[in-house]
């Protein structure tokens, strides 16, 4: 009897000590991977991945350090069509700013295209072809 009093004490004592689990950050990102004439959109939301696939199309680097644009890319998608980022330049009294934006077009908000939420995001390129 007294064993199943001291357990009773002992497991209320312990419930006081239980606590929520503290929520974890989630990961979030755009990412436009260039692998030679391989191309992958990959938007990641609440740590969820999805990618769209396609080909290289084109890929246009510009040395200038005066140019707006300093790289274009262009990848053939099956659920997107062709679909352009842009990499452009913006010098100010801070410094250089450089940002990768993606561009619409008309198949970006169809039902299997999976980068069409990736319109306001700002994107990472990420071009190992070399």
């Amino acid at each position: 009897m007294q064993q199943i009093l001291m357990t009773i004490v002992l497991l209320g004592g312990l419930s006081g000590c239980a606590q929520p689990q503290v929520e974890q950050p989630k990961a979030n990102g755009s990412y436009l991977v260039i692998e030679n004439s391989q191309a992958w959109a990959v938007l990641v939301s609440d740590g969820k991945r999805v990618e769209e696939r396609g080909t290289v199309v084109d890929a246009i680097r510009l040395p200038s350090q005066h140019a707006a644009v300093t790289a274009s890319y262009v990848i053939e998608t099956a659920n997107c069509g062709r679909v352009q980022w842009l990499t452009e330049r913006t010098d100010d009294a801070d410094g250089a700013t450089t940002r990768m934006s993606l561009h619409n077009n008309q198949q970006l908000g169809d039902a299997g295209c999976v980068i069409g939420n990736g319109l306001t995001r700002m994107w990472t390129v990420l071009d190992y072809s070399g």
